[in-house]
């Protein structure tokens, strides 16, 4: 898994456009928001309530996810980075796609919007898997609403698992 999402610098002066407009455009925005916001949190593009993304073959290793509306976002999976290089309409995409087509277009010099990844687990030598973003220090007990749940209560709530 990538350990760190870099944000090309025309992002935010797409999406800022975008959420100027009504209707499609800025639910769009805020779809590709939340997109990158899980994705600096570390969820997998597959997890449940984001967007799938499709790979295209126009530009190795890109994701594009469709954000409704005929809008997407664009992104390049490599195993240390995601980039996030483009949002915009449908159009816009395909022309993106088109001028970057054969070209690996994270790997020029400029300066991207990096952010560590939280919660990147890490393969730890006994083989257990761990996540760095919980401290070490911390300690459940502490937090009055982490109470444990009665089991009575858990049978109630879950109770067409418990039957089968």
């Amino acid at each position: 898994m990538a350990d760190q999402v870099q944000i090309h610098p025309k992002i935010e002066k797409q999406l800022t456009a975008m959420e100027k407009q009504a209707n499609a455009p800025s639910i769009a925005a805020g779809r590709a928001r939340k997109i990158i916001d899980a994705l600096i949190q570390g969820q997998e593009t597959e997890s449940p309530g984001l967007l799938r993304s499709r790979s295209d073959k126009r530009v190795k290793d890109s994701r594009k996810f469709d954000l409704g509306s005929g809008f997407r976002l664009i992104c390049i999976k490599t195993r240390r980075a995601i980039y996030v290089m483009h949002v915009g309409d449908h159009e816009s995409c395909d022309a993106w796609f088109d001028q970057n087509s054969k070209k690996r277009p994270h790997k020029k010099t400029l300066s991207m919007d990096a952010f560590d990844i939280v919660g990147v687990h890490v393969q730890d030598r006994a083989g257990s898997r761990s996540c760095e973003s919980i401290p070490a220090e911390f300690d459940m007990d502490d937090d009055p609403y982490l109470t444990p749940v009665p089991q009575e209560y858990l049978r109630k709530v879950f109770s067409g698992l418990v039957a089968g």
